[in-house]
Formats: structure tokens, sequence, C-alpha cells
């Protein structure tokens, strides 16, 4: 199915409301959760860390590893 947003953009707009409400670190699994419940189609977790790894490259976000399957997103704040 042809999303009408990138998949970035949805978990770059879930980061930034987290930061919003003072939580600057956020796991993965949680926002994943947060995200398949706010988008009326379904993603894979594998397309999930794909947009994660997109954000990483750009530089909005630190994906740090916690445990085996356990991340870390820092939101690093706006590219300028």
């Amino acid at each position: 199915m042809w999303r009408s947003v990138p998949l970035y953009n949805i978990v770059l707009e879930k980061i930034l409301d987290k930061v919003r409400k003072n939580n600057n670190n956020i796991r993965d699994d949680d926002l994943f959760k947060e995200i398949k419940d706010s988008v009326n189609y379904e993603i894979s977790y594998n397309d999930f860390l794909k947009a994660l790894m997109a954000l990483e490259i750009r530089g909005y976000i630190s994906v740090s590893l916690i445990k085996e399957n356990l991340r870390m997103i820092t939101y690093l704040g706006d590219k300028e």
C-alpha cells in the first residue's frame, strides 16, 4: 500500500511529541507500538528500523543499543 506520508516523517513526528512531553530518551519498542496504533495500515518492524536508520543518517536522532533487541532513541535537535 502506498503511504501518503513517508514513514520516517511519522516516526520523527512521534519522537518530537515525546520530546515535548520531557521524555528525551525513547525505547524503540514503545515508539513502534505507538506508531502502529496511530496509522491505519500495517507497518513491519523492519520498515520501522529502516526509518530509524534514515533519521539517524540525516542527523536527527541517535540510536543506542541497550540490550540485544532493545534500542534507546535520543532526539538530537533540528538540523540547520
